[in-house]
């Protein structure tokens, strides 16, 4: 019997990783540990510089030992991933947090309550309350051209920057994007079957086109 600390009045979501690695989310904005046969304990936090806010909690979590992917989900619809650093460093063992290391986050909606791996691609069944979401991953597209970086966050949402005016969007598209290209006066996003073209208006980014196109790879130079 082992006795850990941790918010009260909160139901625990707890993952055992090889009989001997217990994993705790009690509703706080960090993950506890429990390392049995040592009898060491540490915690992994939520970090702002990742993308996730002051005072956002963890509600569950579980791992994928044939990825070796520990996912936890949030009350403010992001999912936190670390991956499991094999082997040693400098000649010493690693050990402790040093075991993970942090992976980008997918954002969803809603307050997560639930998260599971399963089937034999190794998908990620979220349950967000109002629905269910199943992820698979996926390298996530990203595009520096002109001034403008465009990095994908999520299956169908980009963080678009304009370095040379300052302006930062959100672009929220109608499909799982498959690739990016970006230039000063447009951005282009697509799935492999349609092309969807956005530029700037004002403070957002407006839709100037989509069209028909199978391909998995696409450029622009000036207007065309």
């Amino acid at each position: 019997m082992v006795k850990l600390s941790g918010k009260t009045g909160v139901r625990a979501d707890i993952t055992l990783i090889e009989g001997s690695l217990l994993v705790m989310a009690i509703g706080e904005s960090v993950l506890r540990f429990w390392n049995l046969e040592r009898g060491e304990n540490y915690i992994l936090s939520l970090s702002e510089k990742f993308g996730f806010e002051k005072g956002e909690n963890i509600n569950c979590v579980c791992y994928c030992k044939a990825k070796g992917l520990l996912a936890a989900g949030t009350d403010k619809g992001r999912i936190a991933m670390w991956k499991r650093v094999a082997g040693s460093v400098s000649t010493r063992e690693v050990e402790g947090k040093d075991t993970w290391t942090p992976q980008t986050l997918t954002e969803l909606e809603g307050n997560i309550t639930q998260i599971k791996w399963g089937s034999r691609k190794n998908l990620l069944a979220v349950n967000n309350i109002s629905s269910v979401v199943i992820l698979r991953e996926q390298a996530m597209s990203s595009h520096f051209h002109q001034q403008v970086a465009s990095v994908q966050v999520s299956p169908n949402l980009l963080n678009v920057s304009f370095l040379s005016t300052g302006g930062v969007y959100s672009l929220r598209t109608d499909m799982h994007i498959g690739g990016v290209f970006a230039t000063k006066d447009a951005v282009a996003v697509w799935n492999g079957k349609h092309v969807a073209i956005f530029e700037p208006f004002g403070a957002t980014l407006r839709n100037a086109g989509t069209f028909l196109c199978e391909s998995p790879v696409l450029a622009m130079h000036e207007e065309n």
